[in-house]
């Protein structure tokens, strides 16, 4: 049994997207041994593999494994990425299983990916399609996306530490860590002689590169004060080893400081050599036909005889110490170049899978700008069994045209540069001999399930969106004779359309389609109405149940994270809290993201809001490493009060069709930044933005005029006994909870990282399992509360004593009395009533305790903490 890489292809987009194709044959022998682990595959710089693995004798997990052997900065580096493994179906790709998430890789946490991918009875039965023809084998691909690195390091900058110094002041280095096989490490100055006494900082290549240059992007930052994104190629030819910028703000206290926190994160990196590549054989004697402004020389004769160079062709090395040669095709029309190995020094019975692209520098930009090759970037097979005379890449430029006067591409020897980017270097133990190359109609077939994916989803969503309004035009038995109807808060003059008109000019203006004549205002009092009336006719909507969703679905409706799944626990405390901790400078752009769409939100939606409200990690300041979160409620008093599960619905698809619009077609008042991944619940419409996961809720805004404030939320709570009304009523009251959370001491909520970052590192067996950020944060509030103490230890001490309780009963008396709102609570659950709403068990969004009680013990014992339940 082995798991082999097979295929390799690249695509040239923005997101440097990578497929490897894994060959995983005899499945069935994981049922004997635990698991499988492939041979190493790079991209952005790191090391990975693929492992397949036993879990809970029924299934196949697959995983991506960070493999980081650096011991000196293992506990400074991190590194994420988003990635998807998909298991492929030999018959339909729609068959196929697949898995994407962007997750954050440690040390700590190497080994990450979906421990329960596919029941073995599924993927062992012939008929279920993931086995081949002969049975032996199943196809696994990795897909990556995007990966950004970032290094962290607290410095000690206390005056004994002082005595490193340059021209430009003392300065202090952090440890060097590995990337793309080289060393590099951060230097800072928390003062600067000759910038007025700045701080600055900058990113060093420790060392001589190995004959190649390294193009990084990368953002610098010390302390809270940070860079903007930076650019620089690092290695072979570059005037300094070091790169940085001078901060805008001086250190505070800058001389009294005893640790500085430096950081960068590198979001690419593309390793690249350039070469030489002679056009024209220069004679002993020669006089050149013309000279050009810039001193640059051409020759003029014979490129001479068809496919043979008339200068010996000199070999140069990659990062990795293969040899490599380019030649000219001299018989060809237009410049192409070939690129073949340079030396037969490959392994026996191996393989190196080289993805490479090459562009014809130029010599002055103003004449000529540097040239793509044509086409898609290579993929190229060598060994020691091919005897293939390379791979020919061509450029959109004649031949004859290099040597007309004026040329920016030609130097005064003759050559020209080529620029050859290593997009990819892999090694796999199949042997690939010689034979027809079709690795183009491998990129071709992946840009084409890429768009036939994006149609499908496209269809699927227009597919539930006529479903929407097929359900609304149920209310057609509420319409007068004549398909129309109207409405004691309409605007004056204004008559309502038919339903089904109604409802496709509401669409067009979530396109942006509408007419320009007819008034926004008018569009927002016609939604109001709208919705009113899906309520009012509820009695005659023999179709209303659909729209009422189970207890599972209520008590899953927050978004289905994706779990880390782990080998490793993180039990150290001190690993947590750097895990934790995150500057104010971390959250500037994301904090940013979220204003862009707040701000579209407003001025967008076709409803009347009154508020905006952000909670979330974001909107609560618990930000953590491992995830950005934003909770945007948008509060309205157009929206009916009651019967959420009615209306909710249509209303979230109207809202995500406009976002999507928003998002695609960029608005020049109100810009949207790039989102995806959108999708509804019943409680909230779900996307990412810029690598933060948002939900958007609605309520109606209590504290309008007449909607009787907060004493009425509490009274039709506690008469509610249906849990969906109790928790659309706990969304209401999110003006209270961003007040509860962001009122706590900075102790607390640095406590409340320190928790959800460990909740983040465990494997729990179901979504549900896992306590949500609320819950959490509740405990560690009233731990606090009756603890009387910051100190860390005797708060998780408390919060174990809760977890572990045979009864537990926590409530507050913040915003109102518990005894004056007596409620039956359904057992035999754990009662923590909301701060905010005292109808609402707080408790019942994690139906399961057993796996955090036994988790957050394995825990609390492992910090050395004694453990006893309430009471006992």
């Amino acid at each position: 049994m082995s798991l082999t890489l097979h295929k390799v292809a690249v695509l040239s987009d923005e997101d440097d997207s990578h497929l490897f194709t894994f060959i995983l044959d005899h499945p069935q022998k994981l049922l004997e041994t635990k698991s499988v682990e492939s041979t190493e595959v790079h991209y952005a710089g790191h090391t990975w593999s693929l492992v397949c693995m036993r879990k809970d004798e029924r299934f196949l997990g697959i995983f991506l494994k960070w493999r980081y052997s650096d011991g000196n900065s293992a506990t400074f580096l991190s590194t994420k990425c988003k990635y998807v493994l998909t298991l492929v179906h030999c018959h339909d790709y729609r068959g196929n299983k697949n898995f994407m998430t962007s997750q954050k890789f440690t040390t700590a946490q190497p080994l990450l990916g979906k421990s329960k991918f596919i029941p073995f009875d599924e993927l062992l039965e012939q008929e279920s399609g993931y086995l081949d023809d002969v049975g032996k084998n199943v196809v696994i691909e990795l897909g990556f996306n995007y990966c950004s690195t970032r290094f962290e390091q607290l410095v000690d900058v206390s005056p004994t530490n002082r005595i490193r110094k340059n021209a430009s002041g003392i300065y202090f280095d952090t440890t060097t860590f590995v990337l793309a096989n080289h060393r590099w490490y951060l230097r800072f100055y928390t003062t600067k002689v000759n910038s007025n006494g700045l701080p600055a900082v900058y990113l060093y290549l420790s060392g001589k590169a190995k004959g190649v240059s390294m193009e990084l992007r990368f953002t610098l930052c010390l302390c809270n004060e940070s860079t903007e994104i930076l650019a620089y190629n690092f290695g072979e030819s570059a005037k300094f080893d070091g790169f940085g910028k001078t901060l805008q703000e001086p250190l505070p206290n800058a001389s009294k400081m005893t640790e500085a926190l430096a950081s960068v994160e590198i979001t690419s990196i593309m390793v690249y050599k350039c070469a030489n590549v002679r056009l024209f054989q220069q004679p002993a004697a020669f006089s050149s036909r013309f000279q050009r402004k810039d001193h640059f020389g051409s020759y003029n004769g014979a490129y001479g005889s068809a496919g043979s160079s008339l200068a010996s062709v000199e070999t140069f090395q990659d990062h990795e110490g293969n040899f490599w040669k380019l030649d000219l095709v001299r018989d060809a029309k237009t410049l192409t170049i070939i690129i073949d190995k340079g030396v037969h020094h490959f392994p026996n019975n191996k393989t190196k899978i080289v993805c490479f692209s090459m562009v014809l520098l130029s010599l002055d930009q103003q004449k000529g700008s540097d040239i793509n090759m044509n086409g898609y970037p290579i993929v190229g097979c060598f060994s020691n069994f091919t005897d293939d005379r390379g791979y020919l890449t061509t450029f959109p430029l004649l031949l004859s045209k290099l040597e007309d006067p004026g040329s920016p591409y030609l130097t005064d020897s003759g050559d020209i540069h080529i620029r050859i980017n290593f997009l990819s270097s892999q090694t796999t133990s199949l042997v690939v001999r010689s034979g027809p190359r079709f690795d183009y109609q491998l990129n071709h077939l992946l840009l084409a399930r890429q768009e036939l994916q994006e149609n499908h989803r496209s269809l699927q969503e227009m597919r539930e969106m006529s479903a929407s309004q097929a359900s609304l035009s149920l209310l057609d038995d509420g319409l007068v004779s004549d398909g129309s109807f109207s409405s004691g808060q309409m605007m004056p003059g204004k008559i309502l359309t038919p339903l089904s008109k109604s409802l496709d000019s509401l669409d067009a203006f979530s396109t942006g389609d509408m007419a320009p004549s007819l008034e926004e205002d008018y569009h927002r009092f016609f939604f109001s109405d709208l919705l009113r009336c899906f309520v009012e006719t509820n009695s005659r909507v023999p179709t209303a149940d659909t729209w009422i969703t189970s207890r599972k679905e209520v008590l899953s409706a927050a978004r289905e994270e994706t779990l880390a799944e782990t080998s490793v626990l993180a039990n150290d405390a001190s690993i947590l809290s750097a895990g934790a901790r995150i500057g104010a400078g971390d959250t500037r752009k994301q904090s940013e993201t979220i204003r862009n769409v707040v701000k579209y939100l407003q001025q967008r939606l076709p409803l009347r809001i009154s508020e905006i409200v952000e909670l979330g990690s974001l909107g609560t300041g618990t930000v953590t490493v491992d995830r950005f979160d934003a909770d945007i409620i948008l509060f309205s008093p157009d929206v009916p009060a009651e019967r959420q599960s009615l209306w909710m619905p249509a209303l979230l698809h109207c809202f995500m069709t406009c976002m999507m619009q928003g998002s695609n077609n960029q608005d020049p008042f109100y810009p949207l930044p790039r989102c995806g991944d959108f999708s509804t619940t019943p409680f909230a419409l779900q996307f990412s933005c810029d690598g933060i996961d948002v939900d958007v809720s609605v309520a109606y805004d209590w504290e309008s005029e007449g909607a009787g404030s907060y004493n009425a939320v509490y009274e039709a709570s506690c008469k509610s006994t249906v849990k969906t009304d109790r928790l659309w009523h706990g969304v209401a009251c999110s003006r209270l909870k961003k007040k509860f959370l962001c009122d706590q001491p900075n102790e607390v909520k640095a406590m409340i990282k320190i928790l959800k970052h460990w909740r983040d590192g465990i494997a729990w067996r179901k979504t549900e399992y896992r306590p949500n950020s609320y819950l959490l944060s509740l405990l560690v509030v009233k731990a606090y509360e009756e603890a009387r103490s910051l100190d860390a230890k005797r708060i998780i001490q408390k919060m174990a004593s809760y977890i572990l309780a045979a009864e537990l009963s926590l409530s507050w008396s913040t915003f109102y009395l518990p005894e004056k709102y007596p409620v039956e609570f359904d057992p035999p659950s754990p009662l923590i009533r909301d701060p905010t709403n005292p109808a609402v068990n707080v408790a019942d969004s994690l139906p399961y305790w057993g796996q955090l009680r036994t988790e957050f013990t394995i825990w609390v014992r492992s910090l050395g903490i004694t453990v006893s339940p309430l009471g006992s």
